[in-house]
């Protein structure tokens, strides 16, 4: 289970802006180069430094989950190395991928610090030199693909791609912790300066027909298409299949089949590319079986709470393709925000079907009832029309005065079986909520001196105060004159209190 880092206390010597503005209008150093914009965090949107000689990059993390990626070349030699140890007082990550996105190694804290250091000589630095890709974090966000993550999450140490998605390319990122301040960092390299003179660039293959991993009825004519290209400047030399472009693929036989392109340029560059199919004897047209155990539709929690994914796929077909959802089974669920949330799985299998799974919940705030001297339902207040009633209440959590919904509390007469529910009332008048950190407990203490009206005596009424997460909190109170009832006391019933 990915673990969640611990608080460390570190002194911040200048404000997150200063510090961008600082690093950004310093003299750049020999072959330092700067974030252009916001740089994309994926390899086709990656900022593309690869034609040249990078000691040092200037960037911003501009937002609690940001994720900054730059394409390079690396000499290779196992000389490369990244850190911004140093360079920033973001707790950053680094994460080095192929030219394909697929992943290399990574790490996250380095040297008893937060910052992060990917280091030459290690076994897992590249050997082979060529173009890469290499990407800065903040803490708490994690490279992965349908398949699930691709290196072990939030591990402090040097890692390589181990997880579920580990032989796949970077499709997305996931939030793994809580958000992270943002800032300006610098990156600090070695071995990014091969600036090649000749082309070391293989050819790409678009391998468009037949698709990896179909699934096909015996005797369907399924036709062979590609395409080679080269971009590394001497040309294609060849481009060839274990099947010719337009021919038709052999699917008299109940099995896999396959077909293999292979592309070269004249500077020998090589690459091939594989599709595998399988053949059936009837179409498999029933797609995957889903199930979602957590969290679970209608689930209401708490803010915060821990709820990990409980989720898995099925295919008795052709087999299972797919199968991933907003974060990887097992993982936390996202319970950082009040409100209604949606967690969607998709599966696929080799045939091309498709399923989802959808669990709406709802997350809230952990309210445990108004505080003395107000009583919860299904008590009833019995208050002096008038008089000042203090309206307190505690939430976990360091938390401000915007959990509470503009305009409440409301007041709304009822009658005095309390059997109603009101919607709505009337806006209390001139109500002012303070709040106080309860440091020791980690929860918020909030309240209000309410003034009732002496014209409500003999009547019933219910406070009810709506929180940003969308809940209504009730406390109803019955009225009477100063005289009344023969002694004119209010409750003095005081019950255990957590302040």
């Amino acid at each position: 289970m990915p673990r969640e880092k611990p608080v460390r206390r570190i002194t911040i010597r200048i404000t997150t802006a200063l510090a961008a503005v600082s690093l950004l209008i310093s003299a750049p150093a020999a072959n330092a180069a700067v974030e252009q914009g916001d740089a994309g965090d994926l390899p086709a949107t990656a900022q593309d430094l690869s034609s040249e000689v990078v000691e040092r990059i200037d960037g911003v993390a501009a937002g609690g989950f940001d994720v900054d990626m730059y394409r390079i070349c690396l000499t290779g030699g196992r000389t490369f190395s990244a850190s911004t140890v140093g360079g920033t007082e973001v707790d950053t990550q680094l994460f080095l991928f192929d030219s394909n996105g697929r992943g290399v190694y990574a790490n996250d804290d380095s040297d008893g610090t937060l910052q992060s250091r990917l280091p030459s000589g290690d076994p897992l630095t590249p050997q082979d030199g060529g173009e890469y890709l290499l990407a800065v974090s903040v803490f708490g966000v994690e490279p992965s693909n349908p398949m699930g993550f691709i290196f072990p999450p939030n591990d402090a140490g040097v890692v390589g791609p181990t997880e579920s998605g580990g032989a796949d390319p970077v499709t997305r990122w996931s939030r793994t912790g809580r958000e992270r301040p943002s800032g300006a960092y610098t990156l600090f390299l070695t071995g990014a300066d091969c600036q090649p003179n000749e082309d070391t660039t293989p050819p790409t293959i678009d391998l468009r027909s037949p698709v990896d991993g179909a699934v096909v009825t015996r005797g369907q004519k399924v036709e062979v298409d590609f395409s080679c290209a080269d971009e590394g400047g001497s040309e294609l030399a060849s481009c060839v299949g274990t099947v010719a472009d337009g021919a038709l693929l052999d699917t008299s036989e109940l099995g896999p089949e396959s077909v293999t392109v292979t592309a070269r340029d004249n500077a020998g560059n090589q690459r091939s590319v594989t599709h595998t199919v399988s053949v059936v004897e009837e179409p498999d047209t029933t797609p995957p079986a889903i199930e979602l155990l957590s969290p679970l539709d209608g689930a209401v929690y708490l803010l915060k709470e821990e709820v990990f994914a409980d989720y898995g796929c099925s295919d008795g077909g052709s087999g299972l393709a797919s199968c991933g959802g907003p974060v990887a089974d097992g993982a936390p669920v996202d319970t950082s925000t009040v409100g209604e949330h949606e967690f969607t799985v998709h599966a696929a299998d080799r045939a091309g079907n498709t399923s989802a799974a959808t669990a709406r919940y709802q997350v809230i705030y952990d309210f445990d009832g108004f505080l003395w001297p107000v009583r919860n339902p299904p008590r009833v207040n019995k208050r002096t029309a008038g008089s000042a009633v203090p309206i307190r209440f505690i939430l976990a959590g360091r938390l401000g005065l915007d959990v509470i919904e503009d305009g409440w509390p409301k007041v709304a007469e009822v009658d005095c079986d309390f059997r109603e529910q009101p919607e709505s009332g009337e806006a209390v008048e001139d109500a002012k909520w303070f709040k106080h950190p309860l440091a020791r407990w980690r929860r918020t203490h909030y309240f209000l001196l309410w003034k009732t009206e002496k014209k409500w005596a003999g009547s019933c009424r219910q406070l009810m105060l709506k929180l940003s997460d969308g809940t209504v909190k009730r406390a109803n109170f019955e009225f009477r004159s100063k005289h009344g009832n023969g002694h004119g006391h209010d409750d003095d019933d005081r019950g255990d209190d957590d302040d």
